[in-house]
């Protein structure tokens, strides 16, 4: 079996982290409103929280991923130029 990539690792630990975060936040959203608001929700009202707040951190996750390698592949270096030659033209003579 091949050995699991950079990118592979990346998105497994990141994963990871919505898992974990995801937890935390129901946590406490669950203990604050059984101690201070006095209100229950509903278990729909639970299920569209957990949706939202995986949605959220999986959002979150994915753009991360994308930024990361985009930038260790250097796919934003030819956007870096374009505003560098706009900027400098007087140096490139």
């Amino acid at each position: 079996m091949a050995k699991p990539n950079y990118a592979t690792k990346l998105i497994g630990g990141l994963a990871v982290g919505a898992v974990i975060a995801t937890i935390t936040v129901m946590g406490l959203v669950w203990a604050f409103s059984k101690s201070s608001m006095g209100a229950d929700m509903s278990d729909h009202g639970w299920i569209a929280l957990l949706a939202g707040t995986m949605v959220s951190f999986l959002v979150a996750g994915v753009l991360s991923t994308v930024l990361i390698l985009g930038r260790r592949n250097g796919f934003d270096e030819g956007a870096h130029e374009i505003v560098w030659d706009t900027q400098h033209t007087d140096e490139n003579t």
